[in-house]
């Protein structure tokens, strides 16, 4: 079989969607036999020198292009007829003009949930193009239960369509002597402990206010030293951040790194003394899995799929309750047995997910999409 696949996003720093391509190709190397599999990736530009492993398996077609969406809608369905490929596997949108079995990745319909999370223009982007790609695709997969039942409840698609695959944990996170990280991070980003983390792109949905408010009362109500480092890209609606920042006075205490690399990222998890997700709502949450696999005391929110990979792992509540995420925050940092509990129950929850896990779940998504089960 000849699988096609739209690998743009592996040219970049995309975060979540590019670790997801990253995770689940190269545990496809574990699975799939060469003599029998081939994955064609597409892409406009070169992928990257050591993204993937350099075997058989892979054959890479670059496409330049001045127009994205017109690649995507009527170049990459003409290369995949070119280089024969049995079925192509994208994120999110699919073009009309394929003429053989689609496999859809679409992580959360979230832009559906709450529009208010995005920008008027992205919001009408996806309205336009995921469900009729979802309805185009063969089969639908998405990253946890919570993403499946939501899109079968709102884009009314058949059960047996929509597939969960949940993500794997990501390569390149473990645990590292936390003296050793302190120091680590205090030389390459000038930050002292304790402090508390925060990682995810800057925007809305993932409620980067909370963590400020209860780091603020933390230090306030409670007297801890805390600082916030708040790591991610640039995203939108930057104003209501930057009025919260100045109405906490939290110029003194807060950290903002921007974009961080994942050999940066493991260092920053062992260093913190806790991890904040306040996220409103999340198709599954890479984040707080990279940080269970470090041993980081977790602290999330309960919105969407979030305590289907958080679990038992770390601390769930509500999005809107700074002050209980400031006794969280203090009980975490002020008692040392539970500490270590949470340490051993975090690094235990990572270990459920794996990409060969993944990938087997993906391939027999192809197989009924190409009627090869």
């Amino acid at each position: 079989m000849r699988i096609g696949v739209d690998a743009r996003l592996l040219t970049g720093a995309y975060t979540g969607d590019r670790t997801y391509w990253r995770g689940l190709l190269k545990a496809f190397c574990e699975i799939l036999n060469p003599a029998e599999y081939r994955l064609v990736l597409f892409s406009t530009r070169p992928i990257p020198e050591g993204t993937l492993p350099n075997l058989p398996l892979y054959e890479s077609v670059v496409a330049p292009t001045r127009s994205e969406r017109l690649w995507s809608l009527f170049r990459l369905p003409q290369l995949t007829q070119e280089h024969r490929c049995d079925l192509i596997h994208t994120q999110y949108t699919v073009s009309p003009f394929f003429k053989i079995p689609i496999v859809t990745t679409v992580h959360d319909i979230s832009f559906l949930i709450e529009p208010r999370w995005f920008p008027l223009k992205d919001r009408i982007l996806l309205r336009l193009t995921v469900p009729a790609s979802c309805r185009r695709a063969k089969r639908v997969l998405t990253v946890s239960e919570t993403s499946r039942e939501d899109m079968i409840e709102i884009l009314r698609l058949p059960p047996e369509k929509v597939v969960a695959t949940p993500n794997g944990l990501p390569e390149g996170f473990y645990p590292i002597e936390k003296a050793q990280a302190q120091v680590w991070v205090k030389e390459r980003y000038g930050v002292e402990s304790p402090f508390a983390l925060a990682v995810g792109v800057l925007q809305p949905r993932k409620n980067w206010e909370l963590a400020m408010l209860a780091v603020y009362f933390a230090r306030k109500e409670y007297d801890l030293p805390l600082r916030l480092v708040l790591t991610g890209k640039p995203g939108w609606a930057r104003r209501a951040l930057n009025e919260a920042k100045r109405e906490l006075g939290a110029e003194q205490w807060l950290i903002e790194t921007g974009y961080v690399p994942d050999e940066h990222l493991v260092w920053l998890y062992n260093a913190a003394d806790v991890f904040l997700y306040p996220s409103f709502y999340e198709g599954f949450g890479l984040p707080p899995l990279e940080a269970m696999a470090c041993g980081t005391p977790v602290i999330a929110s309960n919105g969407g799929a979030l305590p289907e990979v958080v679990g038992s792992g770390g601390i769930l509540l509500p999005p809107d309750e700074a002050g209980l995420w400031a006794n969280a925050i203090r009980t975490v940092l002020q008692n040392e047995p539970y500490r270590r509990t949470l340490h051993e129950k975090a690094l235990q929850q990572s270990k459920r997910f794996s990409w060969r896990a993944t990938a087997e779940r993906t391939l027999e998504a192809y197989r009924q999409a190409t009627g090869c089960e």
